[in-house]
């Protein structure tokens, strides 16, 4: 009993998730929520577009996330996937949003969401506007896909575990 089971991915951080999406898949923007019990942690791979997207609460007026929203609480739904090039804007909010991730280079997005116990989350996948094919190669490999969400769902978890014990410090 004095075996001790080591994994390489214990330790993972999202940027080192993101290199293996943009290995494998070519992605070259990745962004995550999780949200439990009035908390939300957030990564995006872009700095720039993080601090705007998060920063000014533009995330709360997204299409994309309003779409994943409102498939999370149809009862008996628990997971969705979309393609961003499928959702339609409603508002200018909307509209202005999608403009502003298009002068970031961000396209032929994919969405994932799922909700659990109280806890949601949400990965959207990107990459360039030549790679079209880019929401496909995503959904032929969905198994990936959902152990990816897997590793991020840990890293955010400890990242909230990190900021609770600094809190209570």
């Amino acid at each position: 009993m004095n075996n001790i089971i080591a994994t390489t991915y214990f330790n993972d951080t999202f940027e080192q998730i993101y290199q293996d999406l943009a290995y494998n898949y070519g992605c070259t923007y990745m962004s995550y929520v999780f949200e439990q019990n009035g908390h939300r942690v957030t990564h995006a791979t872009n700095q720039e577009w993080n601090s705007i997207y998060f920063g000014e609460n533009l995330l709360d007026r997204c299409a994309l996330f309003r779409v994943g929203k409102r498939f999370m609480k149809r009862k008996g739904c628990f997971e969705t996937v979309f393609r961003w090039n499928d959702i339609k804007t409603v508002s200018k909010d909307e509209h202005e949003i999608n403009g502003i991730r298009t002068e970031f280079n961000i396209h032929n997005g994919l969405s994932f969401g799922k909700s659990y116990y109280g806890s949601k989350e949400f990965l959207g996948l990107a990459t360039d506007k030549a790679h079209s094919e880019f929401p496909q190669l995503l959904l032929m490999n969905k198994p990936e896909m959902d152990y990816l969400l897997f590793r991020m769902r840990r890293v955010a978890f400890m990242e909230r575990l990190t900021k609770n014990i600094e809190h209570s410090m």
